[in-house]
């Protein structure tokens, strides 16, 4: 089982966006800002986002934050070392980003066809929970250019909506977070009593968070996450997954969230060259 990964440091960001088509305002540079109803929206079902760098960056992962995907969504994924190159350093193949449980994992008949963690919709429903992020993981590679293709055929909408891109490395631990670590629905909503007794809902805003404790960070991973906590503090997000690559993917889904850290705790020594830390990652 991989360890979990964080990309603290979005390339997606420092990228030329362009998209194949775009409804009304809604185009590529709604990616790159921090608002889930700031969205990139295709004029279908398919999508081709490319990103181009002036200067080669180290990738490993391609995640989507915020979308109307379904299961049966697919993305593939081709990194070019130079503009202009004929040969990709990088092709994910045709990839379900976001899929569904693993067949037979259920009782047949339980739960419905494709059913999987998220809760699909568009961006009018992600206030309340809806919204899947996909995600693409491979091998680090340095490009220059990307292109990135999305079809979601089945999407209730009719169109294919995304909020955010997130491109880059990670920084992995060699010990993993210790056991126990907790995900943590958010619900604002407030229930109150009426004058005459009724239990009523002032209905609010739902996200995840997660809190974890890294209990054996080695000198070289107590660098890299002093780094983290210095270079994003708790105004720059990050895309945290706890079980990446899982076997179940909705045990990734539950645990992979785009979120800020709502902690800077202080990162201990408990013996001789092995640090300790927690960490809790708030979704926007």
């Amino acid at each position: 089982m991989a360890n979990l990964r964080i990309i603290y440091d979005n390339a997606a960001d420092r990228a030329v966006l362009t998209a194949s088509s775009q409804a009304g305002a809604l185009g590529p540079g709604n990616l790159q800002r921090e608002r889930k109803s700031a969205v990139l929206r295709a004029t279908g079902t398919a999508q081709t986002i490319t990103a181009t760098w002036p200067t080669q960056e180290s990738i490993a992962c391609v995640a989507l934050i915020f979308t109307n995907m379904t299961s049966s969504a697919r993305m593939r994924v081709r990194g070019y070392a130079q503009p202009g190159d004929a040969v990709p350093v990088l092709d994910t193949g045709s990839i379900f980003p976001c899929p569904s449980a693993v067949h037979g994992s259920y009782p047949w008949g339980m739960l419905p066809l494709g059913w999987n963690a998220y809760k699909w919709g568009g961006v009018s429903t992600w206030a309340r929970g809806g919204g899947a992020d996909g995600v693409a993981w491979f091998a680090p590679v340095r490009v220059r250019h990307l292109v990135i293709e999305v079809s979601a055929p089945q999407s209730p909408e009719g169109y294919l909506e995304i909020s955010r891109l997130v491109v880059g490395n990670y920084w992995s631990p060699e010990h993993n977070a210790e056991y126990g670590a907790q995900l943590l629905p958010q619900d604002s909503t407030e229930n109150y009593r009426t004058g005459a007794g009724e239990l009523k809902s002032a209905v609010g805003t739902m996200h995840d968070g997660i809190s974890i404790n890294l209990a054996h960070l080695t000198p070289t991973d107590r660098a890299r996450f002093m780094r983290i906590l210095r270079e994003n503090g708790k105004d720059r997000a990050m895309f945290f997954s706890l079980f990446p690559e899982n076997p179940d993917p909705l045990l990734e889904q539950d645990h992979m969230l785009y979120g800020k850290a709502s902690n800077i705790d202080a990162v201990a020594t408990p013996y001789f060259e092995t640090y300790s830390a927690a960490l809790q990652i708030e979704g926007i």
